[in-house]
Parts: C-alpha cells; sequence; structure tokens
C-alpha cells in the first residue's frame, strides 16, 4: 500500500500545534508570566510549525525529492511587481472595506477601532510577517497544496486544503479569541469561511505565477490588521459577507481565464497541424 504522506503530515501538524500551544505557550503565559512582547515571540515560533515539521520530518513526507528541489519550485514563478502590490492589496483591502461597513454601521470612526497597543509600529508589523506569512506558507501552499492537487481538482482542493488550514487553529479560537459568549458560533463560522476563502484566492495566484511570495503577502495582508483591530463579531459577519461575493467571483474569473487558455491552445494546434 502507497503511504498516505498527506494524511501522516496534516496528522502530524495538528499534534505538533497543540502540544506547543498548550505546553510552551501555556507555560510561558501560565506559569512565567511573560510580557506581551515575548508571548507574541512565542506565538510566532508556534506559527512556524508547519515549516519546521516538513523540513526536520521531510524524509517521512516526501522521501523522493530533496528539500533543496521543492523549495526552489515553491519560488520558481517569476514576481511581478504589481501581481506582489495586488497580492498584498486584495486581502488587506477586504479588510479595511469591511472595517469601513461596520464603522458606518455603528456610526464610529474607522480609527477608533484601531489599537496600536504597547508595542512599537515597526516592530508590530515585522512580528505579524514573521509569523503565519512567513511561517505557514511553505507546509500549507507548498507541500499540502501539491499532495491535494494530485487528488483533485482545483477548487475541491482549495477547499481541503481551507478547511485543514482553518481547524489548524481551533485551539486558538478557544484560548486566544475574546468571543466566550454566544458570538463564538459566528466567529467560528466567520473563520471557516474566510480562511477557506482565502485558500482559494491564494491557489488562484499560485496556480497563475507559482511563488509563495504571492501567498504570503496574500497572508500578511489578511493579518496585519487584526493586529491592531478592536472590534465586535459585526465585523466577521460583514467580513464573511464580502468574502462570500469575492470568491466566487474570483473563481469565475479564474475559469473564464482557463477556458480562453485553452481555446488559444487549441486554435494554435490546429494552426501547426494544417
Amino acid at each position: 500500500m502507497k503511504p498516505n504522506y498527506l494524511k501522516k503530515y496534516i496528522i502530524s501538524s495538528y499534534i505538533l500545534v497543540w502540544a506547543l500551544i498548550i505546553f510552551v505557550a501555556g507555560s510561558a503565559s501560565l506559569v512565567f508570566h511573560a510580557p506581551p512582547v515575548i508571548m507574541w515571540i512565542v506565538r510566532n515560533l508556534i506559527a512556524w510549525s508547519p515549516t519546521y515539521l516538513l523540513l526536520i520530518g521531510w524524509r517521512h513526507f516526501r522521501p523522493d525529492e530533496t528539500r533543496m528541489v521543492f523549495v526552489k519550485r515553491c519560488f520558481s514563478g517569476k514576481a511581478e511587481l504589481l501581481p506582489i502590490l495586488f497580492s498584498f492589496a486584495l486581502t488587506f483591502g477586504i479588510s479595511v472595506l469591511s472595517l469601513f461597513l461596520y464603522s458606518i454601521m455603528t456610526g464610529k470612526p474607522m480609527l477608533s477601532y484601531i489599537n496600536l497597543g504597547t508595542t512599537a509600529l515597526p516592530l508590530s508589523i515585522f512580528l505579524s510577517l514573521t509569523s503565519g506569512p512567513t511561517g505557514e506558507e511553505l507546509g500549507w501552499r507548498g507541500f499540502m497544496r501539491e499532495e491535494f492537487n494530485k487528488k483533485y481538482g482545483f477548487l475541491k482542493s482549495s477547499v481541503c486544503q481551507g478547511l485543514v488550514w482553518c481547524f489548524w487553529h481551533t485551539l486558538l479560537w478557544v484560548v486566544d479569541s475574546e468571543f466566550t459568549d454566544w458570538r463564538a458560533i459566528p466567529y467560528v463560522i466567520s473563520n471557516i469561511v474566510v480562511i477557506t476563502s482565502i485558500t482559494v484566492l491564494m491557489n488562484i495566484f499560485l496556480e497563475w505565477h507559482n511563488n509563495l511570495l504571492y501567498s504570503v503577502l496574500l497572508h500578511f495582508g489578511f493579518n496585519i490588521l487584526y493586529v491592531f483591530l478592536d472590534a465586535d463579531i459585526g465585523f466577521f459577519i460583514i467580513l464573511t459577507v464580502l468574502y462570500l461575493v469575492i470568491t466566487p467571483t474570483a473563481v469565475l474569473v479564474r475559469n473564464k481565464t482557463a477556458e480562453r487558455f485553452l481555446e488559444n491552445n487549441d486554435s494554435e494546434e490546429r494552426k501547426i497541424k494544417e
């Protein structure tokens, strides 16, 4: 029987992140009472777990290929300035639009929902970039995307990836969320929809450009606002609705583009034969 490397990786990543959250982050917070900056660094180390699990345990997940060949392939596509900027602007812009609509709904200015906290702004931005955006992508969009793409078509593969990535955060919803009452239900639903939708958008970019830099910036564009966000559940409901509109539209554009590409290829082949 052929080993199921994908299943092995997913189970291992879940076990590892739960162990790190409970024993490392839990000890740092509850036993050593670490200050916020130290806890942020601890969270970043945990966020990198999909990548160092993959690279340290490489022979258990991809024994027929070297790490270097894999990493080079993940960043082999050309990084073009406008698509790079657009990848960040897309997810960041959706979050800002959600906050704008939420501020209209509540009658309060947008900036009243931004809390810069006590950490210096450049350090906050740096720590946000070096957490999930740079720490998770090699595992999720590098390895896991390739494995799911071997099994399924674009949409099913993307949804499966999104759900795995989404529920990897399950324990964080419990220990690192302010929504512990009825709001926890729409918050979890929002996470499922939004994270899965972002995965679909990432995979469209990666299908076109084949460079994880795009998914890193899509991830960063999504994450950066939440470093400073102090909004209630209404914001997340609006965010969910926007992704439910934007993501299917992006899939339609992707499908139309793929159809035109195939039609052009068929046309070129017919000309060659003639």
